[in-house]
This record gives C-alpha cells, sequence and structure tokens, in this order.
C-alpha cells in the first residue's frame, strides 16, 4: 500500500517502500537500497504559470542543447529533461498547474540509470493540485496589492 505525501498546495502517493522527508527548501523521496533520490519544491505566481515561464526556469538546461519532452504529471502538466553530469543521471521536470509550479528533479549514480524509472513514474502521474485556489489568481490584501510579490516567480519554503 502506497502513502499519500506532500503539502498544503499538492500531494502524491508514495511508492511501496520508498522514505519520504519535508526538508526545509523541498520534499524527497528516496527508494529501497537508497539508488537515487527525488525532490519536489514548488513555487507560485500572482497570475497562471504558463509555458514560457518554465522555460526560463529551465533556461540554463535549455541553452545548453538540453532537449525537453513534454509530460502530464497527474494534474499538472509541462516538460521533462535528462542529462548526466560526470557519473551523475539527472531527470527534471517543470511542471505547471494554475498559478503554481513544480520543480522536480531527480538523481542516482549513472550506472543506475533507469532502475527506479517505474515507481518514480508512478508517483508523479498521481500528483494532485490541492487547497489554497492555487488555480486562481491572489486576491488583494487590505492594502490594495496581491500578496505575492510581483508576476515573478516565488519559491515557497513549504515545498
Amino acid at each position: 500500500m502506497t502513502a499519500e505525501f506532500g503539502r498544503e498546495t499538492w500531494s502524491l502517493a508514495v511508492p511501496e517502500g520508498w522514505r519520504a522527508w519535508h526538508d526545509p527548501e523541498c520534499a524527497t523521496l528516496v527508494g529501497p537500497g537508497d539508488i537515487g533520490s527525488l525532490q519536489i519544491s514548488a513555487a507560485f505566481k500572482e497570475s497562471e504559470v504558463l509555458e514560457a515561464d518554465l522555460r526560463d526556469f529551465a533556461s540554463k538546461h535549455l541553452d545548453a542543447g538540453a532537449r525537453p519532452s513534454a509530460t502530464h504529471a497527474g494534474d499538472f502538466v509541462g516538460f521533462e529533461i535528462a542529462f548526466s553530469d560526470g557519473d551523475k543521471f539527472w531527470r527534471q521536470w517543470y511542471l505547471r498547474n494554475g498559478r503554481q509550479m513544480l520543480f522536480v528533479t531527480y538523481n542516482c549514480d549513472l550506472d543506475s540509470r533507469g532502475t527506479e524509472e517505474e515507481p518514480i513514474r508512478e508517483a508523479l502521474a498521481s500528483l494532485v493540485a490541492k487547497g489554497r485556489d492555487v488555480d486562481k489568481p491572489l486576491q488583494p490584501t487590505s492594502g490594495g496589492r496581491a500578496s505575492g510579490g510581483g508576476g515573478s516567480m516565488r519559491s515557497a519554503a513549504r515545498g
């Protein structure tokens, strides 16, 4: 049986045998044998997060030649990229739903690439956007300005 794990604005099903915990800047999931690590962080915007916002966030890798592949992950859409960095394999997902962006990373030793692919895909397919009306614009505060600051993305330590 899998357990639900997440924050106020997102959740997913933890694969059987995996451990999950919250760090100050992200949520972390690790499978049996400590092969790799899946980490999820959230950011929010005053208006809807667009594909262009995701591409801007990923520009370092895209400019270096990473080829994005469109993806769906539960309630979220976006793209993913994969690359190696020395002896490490990395896969990154840039996902959006309403005003929320999720940045998801997985890394493992290069020779372990693909070992945890199935449980990771299943966990990400179970992603649910929830709470705080993340699909609606922020409401103005009493000072007349919307909370959340500017049109730029802001990170949430809530992961």
